[in-house]
């Protein structure tokens, strides 16, 4: 019976439901598959679910006041709007926080590090927790310490190969944000340990703070899909493949810019006859250029393949960042790097979410930068 009753929508509930479906309808997305049937809740797209999630989060007051959800707003209420929220988080895509470190690029000879956070639904809850803590007590800010041994959620760090530098890092909640710092050790004890603060996200824009389920919640010891990979060699092997196809696709293109054909032609007749050794090297010039496209698509999708090894972010992940001061938040569909023997930088490239988190048309980019000796 609890398992029948668990996607049971209550008519004030429901009002909520369609209010954010409403909005999602008149953004352009399809919402078919998303509607009631008798009061309950459907098999939802996870996509889905994690932009009503949102809505709620930045609409569910304004529904109340311009009569899309017919009732005055108490804090039953929002209590109502919260069991919602409780029944669709298992349901919503998690959330690839991603925090950039900030200041200095050169510390321990590579820039860094990046910290990328999976919220999950437990990690979710946990924070919910930790803000009213804040709140009650009137604290600055609480933190956690960020193990992917000891924690459902993964803490994924992401540095140069050859950063001698150990990690220590916690998550920092506040009243209304979340960040990350790090105690950046080195191994030679001569070096200083370095305090780094890692991007700072708002905790309304990220999820339904406000309308999150009161409790608390003990921690799977599961551990996430992502974790730290060694990557050297292979990115080594990367950059080798990179010149080596750089230096064949010169010559290949030169020597059909540089001699044109009518001249080969009558080379070939003048100094050899009917053989046509120039035509016949020509022709082979030809047949290695499509080899060539071939290789340039083996080597984008080693690119790719490579990229999201290291970073943990897969196709279709919703990432988080603070893009050049502003607030981004990308459903990925495309994710690359770009390495030279200086540094590497990742590419991220997706469709972007609006500001009340509903998906977007518009295209954009993230991209994260590594200085070093790689």
């Amino acid at each position: 019976m609890r398992a029948k009753s668990a996607g049971l929508l209550s008519k004030l509930q429901q009002q909520f439901y369609q209010a954010a479906l409403s909005d999602l309808k008149r953004q352009g997305i399809g919402i078919d598959q998303a509607e009631l049937r008798a009061g309950r809740l459907p098999d939802l797209d996870a996509d889905i679910a994690s932009q009503i999630l949102l809505l709620i989060q930045g609409r569910g007051h304004d529904w109340v006041k311009d009569g899309a959800v017919e009732t005055r707003w108490n804090h039953s209420v929002q209590a109502s709007a919260s069991k919602v929220v409780e029944k669709l988080m298992p349901m919503a895509r998690p959330q690839l926080l991603m925090f950039e470190s900030e200041g200095n690029r050169n510390w321990y000879r590579a820039s860094g590090p990046a910290v990328l956070v999976r919220l999950t639904v437990p990690l979710q809850e946990r924070i919910a927790s930790l803000v009213r803590l804040v709140r009650e007590h009137e604290l600055r800010h609480v933190v956690m310490p960020l193990m992917a041994c000891d924690h459902a959620w993964s803490a994924h760090h992401v540095h140069g190969p050859d950063t001698y530098l150990l990690l220590e890092s916690t998550l920092c909640v506040s009243r209304t944000e979340i960040w990350v710092e790090a105690m950046r050790k080195a191994w030679r004890e001569e070096d200083p340990p370095e305090r780094v603060t890692i991007g700072r996200l708002n905790l309304q824009s990220i999820m339904p703070i406000d309308y999150m389920p009161v409790r608390e919640v003990s921690l799977s010891p599961a551990i996430s899909r992502a974790a730290i990979r060694p990557y050297r060699e292979r990115l080594q092997a990367l950059l080798e493949l990179d010149r080596v196809h750089e230096m064949i696709s010169h010559s290949a293109y030169g020597m059909e810019r540089n001699v044109p054909d009518q001249t080969l032609a009558l080379a070939d007749r003048i100094w050899f006859g009917q053989g046509n050794p120039f035509r016949a090297a020509r022709k082979a010039w030809e047949h290695l250029q499509d080899e060539l496209e071939r290789w340039e698509s083996e080597l984008e999708a080693e690119r790719s393949a490579l990229a999201q090894s290291i970073l943990g972010v897969e196709f279709g992940d919703i990432v988080v960042a603070e893009n050049r001061g502003r607030f981004l938040r990308l459903s990925v569909s495309d994710v690359s790097l770009h390495a030279s023997d200086k540094g590497a930088t990742f590419i991220l490239n997706g469709t972007r979410f609006r500001k009340d988190g509903t998906l977007g048309k518009q295209h954009e980019t993230l991209a994260l930068h590594f200085e070093g000796d790689f």
